[in-house]
């Protein structure tokens, strides 16, 4: 997916698609009918009942865990779907992958000497997700060698 998102729908897409598409969605920033904005909010959760959405979660800037009614939503500003590298949201960014690392080590260790396709598929998909350079950084051993198809984005490396 990897572009603009255009609402709730998308959001949940995002969300309970994530170790598919990977990444997260994340806003410019979110003002409440409140009157209250928050800078680069990625969005964790959003409930629905009989079909209906009722609140969304996201984590703002801070670190602050927010959640609120669908009613407050006053404006949202620059929704899109992005890779956890690509994050703005700091904190969250972190906090990502490093869950998302701690995943790709133990996949690694389950699948010890055997690099099945659909295996070296989900490493190389969730490389790509944090990038090259956080792999490297946190010195994440893979079993198999990341091909040089590298393109430079944003001083970011994706697979």
């Amino acid at each position: 997916m990897n572009g603009m998102l255009h609402g709730l729908k998308d959001i949940h897409m995002v969300i309970a698609n994530s170790r598919k598409l990977g990444g997260a969605a994340e806003a410019e920033s979110i003002t409440l009918a409140s009157g209250e904005t928050y800078k680069n909010p990625v969005f964790t959760n959003v409930d629905l009942s009989q079909g209906r959405y009722i609140s969304f979660s996201f984590i703002d800037d801070n670190g602050e865990n927010v959640t609120a009614h669908v009613d407050q939503i006053g404006v949202m500003r620059g929704l899109r779907h992005k890779l956890i590298c690509q994050l703005e949201n700091v904190s969250v960014r972190e906090m990502m992958t490093e869950e998302t690392l701690r995943y790709l080590r133990k996949l690694c260790e389950v699948n010890e000497g055997f690099v099945t396709s659909s295996f070296k598929k989900e490493a190389l998909k969730i490389v790509r997700d944090v990038s090259v350079r956080e792999i490297e950084k946190r010195e994440v051993i893979l079993p198999f060698t990341i091909e040089n198809n590298l393109v430079i984005m944003d001083k970011r490396r994706y697979a």
